[in-house]
Order: structure tokens, then C-alpha cells, then sequence
């Protein structure tokens, strides 16, 4: 089923709540006394967080891949939201083993290029929406419901298709 296109107003409007979505994101530290040690994260929340971070960074190098097809411009704006989204969960678990991605494969023709980014943006958000429902931390919580409007917002800007010949970003 094709997507309704975008006015003006909501792709102007999109680009300027970005910056603003991700100003929002922040895990504020728990309030404690002076004389209490700090503690680490529960391990579930530690668990938690390194999953988004290999799915965020799975969904990366699938923008990457697709950049490569012509469509940097436009996954530009989804790419930076990734990457500071990926940038805080990972110091929220900086003792944490990440494994590394594997390398994302796409098609070379951007509209197919375009539908891998859409498929991959939907895992995303559908894994971003099931840690922020098993987030033990409420402010894990907050940021990882963040990260999930955003990847929706973002993902609803993408065009439907490339336009013109298929070759022009």
C-alpha cells in the first residue's frame, strides 16, 4: 500500500523537530545521597540496551549500504538520528561487550535500496518499542520511547519511492 506523499509543511515541520527529538534524549542519573555509591544499571536494562545498540547499529550499516546507491542526502537526517541515539545507549553500558554488526547488503537500484531502508527502520522500531515496554529504569525508558518516535518520524519522511529515473537521489 503506497504512502500518502508529504506536504511541504510536514517535511519542513520533520526537519526542524529532529534536532529537538534528539536534544530530548538523556538518561538523567537517579537521585541519590552524597555518601551512596553509584550503581550500575540492572543487568536486564544492561542487556536490554546492548540489543537496541546492535540493532541500531545493524540498522546503520544498512543506511550505509544504501547511502552507497545514491540516497546519502536523504538518509542523512535518519543516519545522525541513529548514530546519537546508538552514541547514548552505549554510555549508559560502557563496561558492556558489544559484538560488532556484520556488513549490510542492499540492492544498487535506489528505489530498492529505499525499500531495504524501510524494512530495516520498521525492525528497528518495532525492537526499540519492545525494550521500552521491558525497560526496568523508567529513564531507560523515556529515552528508548525517544529513540522510537524518532525512528517513526524519520521514517515517515522517507519517500515512498526515488523520484524521476530511479537514479537520482
Amino acid at each position: 500500500m503506497p504512502g500518502r506523499p508529504l506536504s511541504r509543511r510536514t517535511a519542513v515541520g520533520s526537519a526542524l523537530a529532529a534536532p529537538l527529538v534528539l536534544a530530548a534524549c538523556d538518561i538523567d542519573p537517579p537521585a541519590r545521597d552524597d555518601a551512596s555509591p553509584a550503581s550500575p544499571p540492572p543487568p536486564e536494562d544492561a542487556e536490554l540496551v546492548t540489543s537496541v545498540v546492535v540493532e541500531l547499529e545493524r540498522a546503520e550499516g544498512v543506511l550505509a549500504a544504501a547511502a552507497a546507491s545514491g540516497l546519502t542526502a536523504r538518509l542523512a537526517p535518519l543516519a545522525a538520528a541513529h548514530a546519537a541515539h546508538r552514541q547514548l545507549l552505549v554510555g549508559a553500558v560502557a563496561d558492556a561487550e558489544l559484538p560488532d554488526a556484520s556488513p549490510a547488503r542492499v540492492p544498487d537500484a535506489p528505489d530498492r535500496a529505499l525499500a531495504a531502508v524501510r524494512r530495516s527502520e520498521q525492525r528497528l522500531l518495532r525492537q526499540l518499542r519492545e525494550a521500552c515496554v521491558g525497560a526496568a529504569s523508567g529513564d531507560l525508558a523515556r529515552v528508548l520511547a525517544s529513540a522510537a518516535a524518532s525512528t517513526a518520524q524519520h521514517s515517515a519522511a522517507l519517500p515512498a519511492t526515488v523520484l524521476g529515473t530511479g537514479t537520482t537521489p
